[in-house]
Order: structure tokens, then sequence, then C-alpha cells
């Protein structure tokens, strides 16, 4: 049975994260979304909500959502898993992933990742990007699931995130 992991952290969940994680349970059988913790960002979001987001949006019966504050591969590696599934949409991305791919392949040398590149129409949406646009009251009915418009634009005024 293959198993893979894609991490993140979501916060908000964006119509590029769908994309990859529909394009991933096509790929496997068994696929974990795990919403993670990354220290260097300040979440507007908890981790159960935005556990209920991606809930909300997908239904696909291998797909399978939880949280870790632990490290992805530690995860990966209890779940069985043997594959971590990355999106990567420039080439500040792949600094930061190259680099991970390394610190995972030297913490378990059999889980092996996998790159997926975004859909030509998401290659540049960030959930910063999203932040910034409800920040400033634009429209992002293109970037996130139409049933998560209300929840993320209200959780994003009501927090005390800054630009």
């Amino acid at each position: 049975m293959r198993v893979a992991v894609y991490a993140g952290s979501f916060d908000p969940v964006s119509n590029g994260h769908i994309d990859i994680i529909k394009r991933a349970a096509k790929l496997v059988d068994k696929l974990y979304v795990l919403v993670t913790q990354n220290i260097d960002k300040k979440h507007t979001f908890t981790a159960d909500q935005r556990i209920e987001m991606i809930k909300s949006v997908i239904s696909l019966d291998n797909v399978f959502v939880d949280k870790t504050s632990d490290l992805v591969v530690r995860f990966a590696k209890e779940k069985g898993a043997t594959i971590i599934i990355r999106g990567l949409r420039n080439i500040k991305d792949f600094e930061s992933e190259i680099a991970l791919y390394h610190y995972n392949k030297n913490l378990d040398p059999n889980i092996e990742t996998i790159i997926l590149f975004p859909s030509h129409r998401l290659t540049y949406l960030s959930s910063s990007a999203i932040k910034e646009l409800v920040y400033y009251d634009a429209d992002i009915s293109k970037y996130v699931p139409k049933s998560l418009i209300e929840t993320i634009t209200q959780g994003i005024k009501k927090s005390d995130h800054k630009i």
C-alpha cells in the first residue's frame, strides 16, 4: 500500500492546496493531509479550525486529515508513509524544499519526497497573499473554496495579524 503525507500550515487552505491534495490522492492508496506548525509564522487559524476547513472541502475516501506539532518525517514514519508530497511554486520554494528534502532524507532515508507543481492558474497563490487581499478588502473568490470565503474572511479580519 502506498501511503503519503502532504503537510503544510494551510493557514488558510487555498485552491492551490486543494489542487495538490486531489492530484496527490490519485497517486497513492492513502494520503494524510497534515496540518503543521510553522515556527516562522503566526497562525491566523487554530490547527483544529484548519483541519475543519480542509475536511469541509475534501471528501475523498483515501484522504485523512490530521495535525502534528512534531516533524513531518516522524509523523510519516509513524503512519507507515514512504512518501512526502510537497508543492513547488517558484525558485524561493525550491530553495527551502531542497533543504527540507535533505534534512528529511538524513532523518529517514526510506521516505522519499515527490514534488507536485501547481496548476498554471494557481502558480502564484499563497496563504500570505490571501491574507493580504482580505486585509485590503479585495475579492478572494478565485483563490479559496467558495464555501470557505466567509469563514476565511472573518477569521483573518478578527485576527491581530498585521501585514
